[in-house]
């Protein structure tokens, strides 16, 4: 058998397999010609298995135009394919027909050709060619008919109307000729799509456990109508394509097998932080251009070793460098310079240590057990980035692999600086500290304690810091400065809350040059007071360490985020490791001959993480250190799953065939045929008889398989054009890729070779659900489903919405997923999904609501109630309301359009070209929105359509283009398309839960099984989707893990 040989027929459309263009023969000589030189030892193992001729000399770039139009051969349906038998409608077809040619198709030409008839076809719709073929797009548009008529909206008010007889004759044959296309058995043929970029980025993470974004190069997928990127008519695969997956798997393969015979070489460093940590600090002083060089006694570079479970090699870093320009103090020289030591390889510096984070005070500051950071300031364009950053210019880091980061840090023990008024109590201690001195105070009693300074005149700076016993502490002063001073003529400024033991503690207050300090005053907070319950909750919150990565050029301002952040619980020092590709990121490449001193440096940032402005402990920064490339065991573990023990293992032959048969098994998604099998092991043979090399002749193997269209594509296999079920390997691999967006795994495999997934489908969806890769699911569905890429793009008038930052966009752009997530998985009613009493939130996104305090979840998403009118449900969430926008003014027209298609699954007609957009506010001056969306409803060709897309949109109006509640009174009242009037948003959720909740649940149906099947569905589906989900899912209120079920049972999923 050839492996090419797949059994049956593929899918209704060929297209997902074209190429985009195909050259001629002569055009492929040529480029034969043209390349000899970059020939390929691969290619002709490709054209083997392809089943065609290798042509001498074929290189990898000639085949890219060859192997598009071979899988294209492999793939296409068969040809003559029969359409099912109509066998006893045939009378029904036949009395419809007649009754079309007598009385319907004149009512249409008298009343509907002149306006959708060859010459005119108005919003798109052509009804002079209707008979009565029961296809698909005949279906749809009788149906869209039928609504016209039965809403009267149909012939429009200036045109003849039909009188009630001919509407209801019109309304009867429509209805008849619906419910015999809902009969018609419409072929099937099989499926074939091609992996999208994020399922194949997936794919090869899990089948070669490799990090490194290689698929990033792959150009993005197109979009559907419907809005997806996994629709097999967009996914095309282009020459061009083919060949970067051909360099993609073979850079692969490149990271995944190593040498087992050579022991690995690790890079290892560390960065030890606190005041005076470096005993013997070199003489020389160094400065960079961007970040202040720290002291050098306040940290120590080292070279360590890691601790393994296996033998390695250290890869020990340069410490001898030459170059034409260095730093002699602050004076450039340039001349050859020789410098010695790992000091002038890794630097370690600060962004911001006076200034930055919340500005509650220094930003950064060393003491003897480490570096203490504040929060980082929110991100802006500015040119030296956030502040506080500590920021590592380093030399040397590994070319390839896995970094890793780990950095020693702990929570703070931290004090709150009170808003609160000046504490008037008993038991206050007041503290004399002028002229420099350093009482010792006696702590009466374990608690909070409220600390205020006193000054007898204008402070001399605008930091006041102080010691007290071996925690340090500091506040900035905010204008007005000099603070006022009080009756008395003395200066009290409320300093800090902070929890104290009982006992004796030093104190030592500083303020510039000291002058007019006067006084430190204690006083004792009650837990239960205003002061004391802030204290407590600033106590609980958790600073998060990120990292960050990129080049020295790029300043602070544009690193990449070095794996998520991580939430420092503990006050006692811990390690927390951050871990990436460095391929993920830039490489600090240099021309030749730029021997300067700065040149292709990299930068890692390490930032403690702000989340909604609150005061946050501070995070203690005890070391860092980096391992480079990171190995848990060697070999990796993606190596190991290829090359796996085996008694056989000395036996070339037979354990070649175990390592390909398994590999392809895992790689095609179900067990691989013999005929494959015997050419794949053939083309391992091949080559290990020419080279004697069996791991290289393996990886030849590999190739073939990781550049195959049983890897590339999606296959549902068909023996003709009837319905048939999935079998269990497309089943698994069906399901996989529909909620986890990536390969099977070996239980799910398991299930399908067993023949037992049929029978344990609930169960396995509710543990898919509940899997962390869902979430591979849920961002892909939710972000293109409510079209979250517009909040990506709009450019926002930070102007008028100061807060819509860069960071707090990142959050906001993540709870749409989250909310839906939190709803599938708790199998929550769909209700919620437009109407809720809670949101799902993290601290920024409920900050930005005004919610900060109620919660303390960090940068965790978390079930937060709102209490309000103004929140719960998707149409609420500011991502999707601001994305629906200018950026400076909201947008009735996008917001009503997005609702019409997402949501009640009602789109309007795509517009006219060169339709003008709505007038903004400026240009339009005095004119309220009212009244300048009916000027734009003026134009032509705009009033029909807007009938069916502003009234959605204008309740919508109660949010700015923040997204967010606007101030004052808006006339946020419409009249819905059915006639039903609403006053506002709140009366929005109402209609939509409760009258038309049955058109909201088709209407996600169809946009999730539209997803999951990965191509458009047909009219019969579509009406089983609305009737079927319904009947089995309306009582229940549509819960929305029943609605992943209903849809992996149905035919629509389940049937080839």
């Amino acid at each position: 058998m050839e492996p090419r040989s797949f059994r049956g027929s593929f899918g209704r459309s060929e297209s997902s397999c074209q190429p985009k263009s195909c050259p001629s023969s002569d055009q492929m000589k040529s480029s034969v010609t043209e390349r000899r030189a970059s020939r390929s030892p691969n290619s002709g193992y490709l054209l083997r298995w392809l089943g065609m001729p290798r042509m001498n000399n074929m290189t990898l770039r000639d085949i890219r135009w060859i192997v598009p139009i071979a899988l294209l051969h492999l793939l296409v349906p068969w040809a003559g394919a029969q359409e099912a038998e109509i066998g006893s409608r045939e009378p029904e077809l036949e009395r419809l027909k007649s009754q079309f040619a007598e009385s319907v198709q004149p009512l249409l030409k008298r009343h509907c050709y002149r306006c959708h008839g060859a010459k005119r076809m108005k919003s798109g719709v052509r009804v002079d060619q209707l008979g009565l073929t029961l296809e698909d797009k005949e279906l749809f548009l009788l149906q869209h008919i039928h609504k016209q008529l039965k809403e009267e909206s149909m012939p429009p008010e200036d045109e003849q109307q039909l009188n009630k007889s001919e509407r209801s004759l019109l309304v009867e044959w429509i209805e008849q000729t619906l419910r015999e296309g809902q009969r018609k058995m419409g072929d099937k043929n099989g499926s074939v799509r091609r992996l999208t970029v994020a399922q194949y980025q997936n794919t090869l993470r899990d089948l070669l456990g490799l990090e490194d974004r290689l698929a990033d190069v792959l150009p993005a997928d197109g979009v559907s109508k419907e809005g997806f990127r996994n629709n097999r008519d967009t996914l095309l695969l282009t020459p061009q394509m083919m060949e970067t997956y051909f360099e993609i798997a073979d850079k692969s393969l490149s990271l995944c097998l190593v040498d087992e015979s050579k022991r690995p070489r690790i890079q290892c460093f560390r960065v030890d932080l606190g005041a005076g940590v470096n005993k013997n600090p070199p003489p020389e002083k160094v400065e960079l251009e961007g970040p202040r060089i720290l002291p050098r006694s306040d940290y120590w570079v080292r070279e360590v070793l890691p601790e393994k479970p296996f033998a390695f090699e250290p890869l020990t870093m340069q410490k001898k460098f030459r170059f034409i320009e260095g730093y002699r103090g602050n004076a450039t020289v340039r001349e050859w310079m020789d410098f010695e030591g790992l000091h002038h390889s890794v630097f370690a510096a600060i962004i911001g240590k006076y200034t930055g984070g919340y500005n509650y005070g220094r930003s950064s500051h060393f003491v003897p057990e480490g570096l203490l950071l504040r929060p980082r300031s929110p991100e802006t364009d500015t040119v030296r980035g956030p502040a506080p950053t500590f920021s590592m210019p380093m030399r040397e880091l590994p070319a390839s692999g896995i970094l890793q980061v780990t950095v020693e840090a702990a929570r703070y023990d931290d004090g709150l600086q009170p808003h609160t008024r000046i504490l008037e109590s008993d038991d206050r201690l007041d503290l004399d500290i002028s002229g420099g001195r350093e009482p010792i105070v006696m702590i009466p009693g374990a608690g909070i304690y409220q600390l205020e300074v006193v000054l007898a005149g204008p402070p001399g700076d605008d930091v006041i810091t102080a010691e007290i016993g071996k925690r340090t502490f500091s506040k900035r002063l905010k204008p007005p400065f000099p603070p006022p001073p009080g009756p008395d003529g003395k200066i009290v400024i409320p300093f800090l809350l902070a929890r104290f033991e009982e006992g004796e503690i030093s104190l030592k207050v500083g303020c510039g040059d000291g002058r007019n300090l006067q006084a430190m005053r204690i006083s004792p907070v009650n837990a239960d007071s205003e002061a004391g319950r802030q204290f407590v909750a600033f106590e609980k919150r958790l600073p998060h360490v990120s990292v960050h990565m990129g080049l020295r050029t790029d300043v602070g301002a544009r690193l990449s985020r070095f794996d998520t952040p991580k939430a420092v619980p503990s006050a006692k020092i811990a390690r927390y490791f951050f871990r990436a590709p460095i391929s993920s990121f830039a490489s600090p490449d240099t021309e030749k001959g730029n021997e300067n001193y700065l040149a292709g440096l990299r930068e890692i940032a390490i930032r403690s993480e702000p989340t909604d402005g609150r005061q946050m402990p501070r995070v203690l920064l005890r070391a860092v250190e980096f391992e480079g490339p990171y190995y848990e065991n060697w070999p990796p573990r993606g190596h190991r799953k290829i090359f796996f023990p085996s008694p056989n293992r000395d036996e070339s032959t037979t354990y070649a065939r175990e390592v390909i048969e398994r590999f392809a098994t895992r790689a095609f998604r179900r067990p691989v045929r013999t005929g494959e099998l015997e050419a794949l092991h053939a083309i391992w043979s091949d080559h290990h008889t020419e080279t004697g090399d069996f791991q290289e002749s393996v990886r030849q193997a590999l190739m073939v398989i990781l550049t195959s269209p049983q890897f590339l594509y999606l296959t549902e296999d068909s023996e003709g054009p009837g319905v048939e079920p999935l079998s269990p390997h497309e089943l698994a691999a069906k399901l996989s890729y529909f909620l986890w967006n990536t390969t099977p795994d070996e239980h799910l495999l398991s299930l399908a070779s067993k023949k037992k997934l049929d029978s344990s489908l609930n169960a396995e969806i509710r543990r898919m659900v509940a899997d962390e890769r869902f979430e591979q699911f849920t961002n892909e569905f939710v972000s293109q489903w409510l079209a979250l890429d517009k909040f990506d793009v709009v450019n926002v008038n930070v102007g008028k919405f100061p807060r819509l930052l860069k960071e707090t966009k990142r959050e906001l752009r993540r709870e749409p997923v989250h909310f839906v997530t939190h709803l599938m998985r708790k199998n929550l009613p769909l209700r919620n999904l437009l109407s809720s009493e809670f949101i799902i939130a993290n601290d920024v996104v409920a900050g930005y609501y005004g919610l900060g305090e109620r919660g303390e979840n960090g940068l965790s998403f978390a079930h937060l109630r709102h209490g309000g009118e103004t929140l719960g449900g998707i149409l609420t969430q500011a991502a999707i309301l601001s994305g629906l926008s200018n950026g400076s003014e909201s947008n009735p027209i996008k917001r009503g359009a997005w609702l019409a298609r997402r949501i009640i699954g009602e789109p309007p007609a795509p517009p006219p070209p060169n339709v003008p957009e709505l007038p903004e506010e400026s240009e339009e001056s005095g004119k309220t929105l009212r009244e300048r969306l009916e000027q734009h409803r003026d134009k032509v060709g705009c009033a029909e359509c807007h009938r069916k897309i502003d009234p959605w949109g204008l309740p919508l109006e109660q949010f700015d283009a923040g997204g967010l509640w606007k101030k004052g009174k808006v006339d946020a009242r419409s009249t819905l398309p059915d006639a039903t009037e609403i006053s506002g948003t709140s009366d929005l959720k109402r209609y939509l839960t409760e009258d038309r909740l049955d058109q909201v649940a088709f209407s996600f149906l169809r946009h999730l099984a539209t997803y999951a099947v990965g191509r458009d569905l047909s009219f019969n589906e579509l009406e089983y989707l609305r009737e079927e989900g319904r009947r089995r899912l309306g009582e229940k209120g549509y819960r929305m893990r029943d609605c992943i079920l209903f849809v992996a049972e149905s035919p629509v999923f389940r049937d080839k």
